[in-house]
């Protein structure tokens, strides 16, 4: 099995591992995704359909909005949270709330392209302070 190990940018500090949900487009919390389910409702090709629960989102950006954050926090209260998020640049603030309050660790700014990650590929992200890997199996 082959290990690539990442740096990245730490923004929410925690550890996490699950199955990797690449994203072609921004997931926004608020509309393109169904709280009660965690699946993506949104017109958003490369995951329509998909569950978020449980895996590492990877996204090249986030689009938030003031609300995104209670969104974020409610798929944890339904237990249907991501358990990271990998973002390509720097996410939104309201996501970045969310995600402290529902213990997401996220991650943005990777020191190598992404383009290669295929879902369901075993991920681990630890955040700690400003620093951030990203380990791929």
């Amino acid at each position: 099995m082959t290990r690539n190990v990442i740096s990245a940018r730490g923004i929410v500090e925690g550890r996490a591992s699950g199955p990797a949900l690449v994203s072609g487009e921004a997931i926004s919390f608020l509309g393109d995704v169904d709280i009660r389910s965690g699946t993506v409702v949104g017109d958003l090709p490369s995951v329509k359909g998909k569950s978020l629960a449980g895996t590492v989102l990877v996204m090249p950006y986030t689009r938030g909005s003031a609300g995104a954050w209670r969104f974020l926090y409610q798929l944890f209260k339904h237990g249907h949270a991501p358990a990271a998020i990998i973002c390509g640049t720097l996410p939104d603030p309201s996501v970045v709330q969310g995600a402290i309050l529902a213990g997401v660790p996220i991650a943005c700014d990777p020191s190598a392209p992404l383009d290669g990650l295929r879902d369901g590929q075993r991920i681990t992200v630890e955040v700690e302070g400003e620093r951030a890997e990203i380990r791929i199996e």
